[in-house]
């Protein structure tokens, strides 16, 4: 399971064609890698939907180059995350995301950018 420590509202992007918002998500785990997670609204228009994914593994003291030595930057398929440990993947992804959107200033950016 993933544990939010910390979302916040990094900027909008685009991610095929559709026009989402970037959040940098913390981990409340010591060893869990900071996720950047795009999200866009639900096809309903009501709702919202994590839309990709990337874990980063930047080292700001490896990083600051053109450095080949490591993949920074890994995108993560929604069969991927959560796919280890208890509950099941399925319920650990949607449970990510109700704690995703449970943070009022998330939820005020997504409403304000995302019309």
């Amino acid at each position: 399971m993933y544990y939010i420590k910390d979302a916040k509202f990094r900027r909008m992007a685009e991610f095929n064609g559709v026009p989402c918002a970037e959040i940098q998500v913390s981990p409340g785990a010591v060893d869990d890698p900071d996720l950047f997670v795009y999200v866009a609204r639900d096809s309903s228009g009501t709702g919202y939907d994590i839309v990709r994914m990337v874990r980063s593994y930047a080292d700001l003291e490896i990083d600051w180059f053109n450095n080949n030595l490591h993949d920074a930057y890994a995108v993560v398929s929604e069969e991927n995350f959560g796919d280890h440990g208890w509950p099941e993947p399925a319920q650990q992804r949607k449970q990510f995301k109700e704690n995703l959107l449970s943070n009022n200033d998330i939820v005020a950016k997504l409403e304000q950018y995302l019309t």
